[in-house]
């Protein structure tokens, strides 16, 4: 089987530079950025080789009916993407990064007025 693409969204990178300036503010930022950089070689390895391992988002689904979009919860923070084929390859998209307690709905709401 062939290695998955790996896709990053705007979305995912603002939602990463969100958490970084945020949680720099209790922990140096060198720390940060380690557990953040750790948190996607996990992902990575763990979807390139098999793209459907981890389970739909339950909070997706709830306030969308959205069935698609999987979450990976590592190290504390949670990974929301969607696996999709495009010219006989296997697309992983990644669409935000958020901490544990975070809403999906409201990070959701914060970007749409944020970044419209």
């Amino acid at each position: 089987m062939a290695q998955a693409v790996i896709e990053y969204t705007e979305t995912f990178n603002n939602s990463t530079d969100l958490t970084i300036a945020y949680l720099s503010r209790w922990s140096d930022e060198i720390s940060v950025l380690e557990k953040i950089e750790s948190t996607i070689d996990i992902f990575e390895n763990a979807v390139s080789s098999n793209p459907l391992i981890y389970y739909v988002s339950q909070s997706m689904f709830d306030i969308a009916g959205i069935s698609s979009v999987r979450e990976a919860n590592i190290n504390g923070y949670r990974l929301l993407y969607e696996v999709n084929e495009r010219h006989k390859e296997t697309v992983v998209t990644t669409f935000l990064l958020l901490g544990q307690r975070q809403s999906v709905k409201e990070q959701l709401i914060n970007h749409c007025l944020m970044y419209r």
